[in-house]
């Protein structure tokens, strides 16, 4: 069994956990960051890894989109 750790702002966090849910990976909350991001462990075998992989990518998108919306914010 194979481990990923997520750091994920809490304005996302719900389309972040639609996308677990969506690729049926299996978490677990673990904690909160100082920055209170959201940590999330998923526990995934060799296989799934394109899974993982999507899920980052996602929650990466999701970040930048986030970081966005606040300099717009900040204008």
């Amino acid at each position: 069994m194979r481990k990923a750790n997520f750091e994920v702002p809490s304005e996302v966090i719900s389309e972040f956990t639609g996308k677990m849910c969506e690729l049926e990976l299996e978490n677990s909350i673990t904690g909160l960051t100082e920055d209170d991001e959201i940590e999330i462990e998923v526990l995934y075998e060799k296989p799934e890894s394109k899974q993982v992989d999507e899920l980052e990518q996602h929650l990466e998108k999701l970040i930048e989109e986030l970081e966005e919306e606040e300099e717009e914010e900040e204008d």
